[in-house]
């Protein structure tokens, strides 16, 4: 059998844009319009795996994992009034503020971003507010405020958690316009006779 080569391409560290979409119907996996955060500062994504594995006759015989989900951390310089309602339940005050409650619970949303050349969606996530912290200015220097986040990707009833794109890859006709445009669920490709 002869070894194939695989197309090995550097990939550009880079974090364009955040989008994200609420989970309209949890139950048909429906979402609603897609919203776009232009000034994310980092994520990062963190698979988390179920193991076993079997002891037989003095050795390991078999091992098996299975992704549960993936965990989602990020920061973004700014999330606006709208997001933070969206992303954690919060609710709107008469006033225009926010009503944070011990009852809010997070909304499903699917979230998406844009690195280098890959496009990525998650399905459903549920994300959960990070630690912020507010300090004097003190002489001569300047901070600035982040907004971090941290929550879980799970899969759909499917089992599908999430969906990229390298836009580098031959055949690939997608966008970063046309893929975020609306949240799709992924089909699988038809094998090859």
């Amino acid at each position: 059998m002869a070894a194939t080569t695989v197309n090995e391409k550097p990939q550009k560290i880079s974090l364009k844009r955040i989008h994200y979409a609420l989970m309209t119907d949890e139950q048909a996996e429906n979402w609603g319009d897609v919203k776009t955060l232009t000034m994310p500062i980092s994520l990062t994504l963190t698979p988390n795996f179920s193991e076993a594995s079997l002891d037989a006759g003095d050795r390991v015989v078999d091992s098996e994992a299975q992704l549960d989900s993936i965990t989602i951390a990020g920061e973004t310089a700014d999330l606006p009034t709208e997001v933070l309602v969206d992303w954690y339940g919060h609710k709107m005050s008469a006033e225009g503020g926010i009503i944070t409650n011990s009852n809010d619970s997070p909304n499903a949303i699917a979230i998406g971003f844009e690195s280098g050349s890959k496009l990525t969606w998650f399905f459903k996530s549920k994300l959960k507010p990070g630690e912020e912290s507010a300090a004097t200015r003190k002489k001569g220097e300047t901070n600035y405020k982040i907004y971090p986040f941290s929550g879980e990707a799970l899969p759909l009833i499917d089992g599908n958690i999430k969906h990229t794109v390298d836009t580098r890859d031959t055949g690939v006709v997608a966008t970063a316009e046309t893929f975020f445009a609306t949240v799709t669920k992924a089909t699988l490709k038809p094998p090859t006779p």
